[in-house]
């Protein structure tokens, strides 16, 4: 009998590590599926309901982060040319420096968005420090256009999901990325963005590179000519009649589609 008492404790034991086993693969992913769930079901806040926008079947939004920098002047002067409108993130005190470029860019019925003040890495900074320069970069902005900015690009594209919940922001991610960044060359970047040129996309780039503005200022008239439309993100992620909501990083919105997150 003695002998048994050991392997009956064994037997507890793993029955108690199985126990433990089942209710971690259970309850983990029940938590992440709740957490998913919790920042893509409506919570009854505030929602921005801009209203069908009306534009064609065949769109695209530009959208230029880093800025304002040495070359968007020269790249605004092409977009009034053909008469385009975009999306800008800027990066508050660089707006700071060059507020006259940032308000022409919004006189001219460009859409300034937020970048941050510093251009903050999220992935690297408490919730406290992201809020600071969130709020600084609106401020920026608002003291140049008179009009607080609505919508936020995280630097990197870096947000977490929990982050997303504390931050009161209209959230825009991208659907392609030229990597202009990356590679510092007109003909690259021009390829990069016929390749990804599709109905509803959102593209990524820098208006503080040059070779990027000899790029698209290329690029435009032939999309143009293709019947493809350019347009700020707050008209193409509108185009449905979709009630945007904070919270939520969307990347593009095709014709009759409705807009997409992550």
């Amino acid at each position: 009998m003695q002998s048994l008492i050991p392997m009956s404790k064994n037997k507890n034991n793993n029955r108690k590590r199985a126990k433990l086993l089942n209710t971690l693969f259970t309850v983990v992913p029940l938590l992440l599926i709740i957490a998913f769930l919790s920042r893509c079901i409506p919570d009854g806040t505030v929602r921005l309901n801009i209203g069908k926008s009306g534009i064609g079947e065949k769109a695209i939004a530009l959208t230029f982060d880093d800025g304002p920098s040495d070359y968007t002047e020269e790249l605004l002067d092409g977009l009034l040319e053909y008469e385009v409108t975009v999306t800008f993130f800027v990066i508050g005190n660089k707006a700071e420096k060059r507020p006259e470029i940032v308000k022409r860019a919004y006189d001219e019925g460009h859409l300034i968005g937020n970048h941050t003040y510093n251009h903050l890495d999220f992935f690297e900074s408490d919730i406290d420090e992201i809020k600071e320069s969130i709020e600084k970069g609106e401020t920026a902005i608002e003291e140049i256009t008179g009009k607080k900015p609505l919508f936020l690009r995280a630097p990197y594209g870096h947000v977490g999901i929990f982050q997303l919940k504390k931050l009161d922001s209209f959230f825009i991610h991208w659907s392609a990325s030229t990597y202009d960044w990356y590679k510092e060359d007109a003909d690259f970047v021009y390829n990069r963005i016929m390749d990804e040129a599709k109905d509803g996309a959102i593209i990524l780039l820098h208006d503080t590179k040059k070779t990027t503005v000899e790029a698209v200022l290329r690029a435009i008239p032939e999309l143009l000519d293709q019947g493809y439309e350019f347009v700020r993100v707050d008209d193409l992620l509108s185009r449905n009649g979709d009630r945007i909501r904070m919270g939520t990083p969307y990347r593009s919105c095709k014709y009759n589609r409705g807009a997409i997150s992550f």
